[in-house]
């Protein structure tokens, strides 16, 4: 059958869900943290005053 999975395959283990809940919840910290940054900068962007500097500072203090 096409496109199906094989259930016979290794057994996964409470390692692979650990792995996989921390993947996850690192990818949401990440997305939180840009969603944060964009529209930090976007408020800049909207101040005709905003500098590189500015936006950088925002981008550097956010880890992204």
């Amino acid at each position: 059958m096409r496109g199906s999975i094989d259930f016979a395959g290794p057994e996964i283990d409470d390692r692979d869900y650990d792995r996989w809940l921390d993947t996850i919840t690192e990818a949401s910290a990440r997305l939180d943290a840009l969603q944060t940054a964009v529209t930090d900068v976007r408020g800049l962007c909207e101040n005709a005053d905003a500098s590189t500097d500015q936006i950088l500072t925002v981008l550097d203090r956010l880890g992204v």
